[in-house]
């Protein structure tokens, strides 16, 4: 698997792609729920304190820039390298 970063919006009306200058390489997914969902590949693995930090800068910015109706999902290495998802 891919290490990514996904942000999950509630609902059609919050959604609008973020600044491609910021997040150059996202793509645009889709739940099976119909929930507009943005995915920003990593070059490699957070652990977890990487993954926390950059899941508060990520809701910092998102919040400065009026969303509000967000989750974050990161994909981490838990204790026996198998990775998972962590939400926030």
């Amino acid at each position: 698997m891919d290490h990514f970063v996904r942000i999950v919006f509630d609902n059609l009306e919050e959604h609008s792609k973020l600044d491609e200058s910021v997040f150059p390489n996202q793509n645009l997914l889709e739940t099976i729920n119909g929930k507009p969902v943005i995915e920003i590949p990593l070059a490699r693995s957070l652990n977890e304190a990487e993954s926390d930090e950059f899941a508060d800068r990520l809701s910092a910015f998102m919040f400065e820039n009026g969303y509000d109706n967000f989750d974050i999902e990161i994909s981490v290495d838990d204790l026996n390298d198998d990775e998972v998802t962590k939400k926030w």
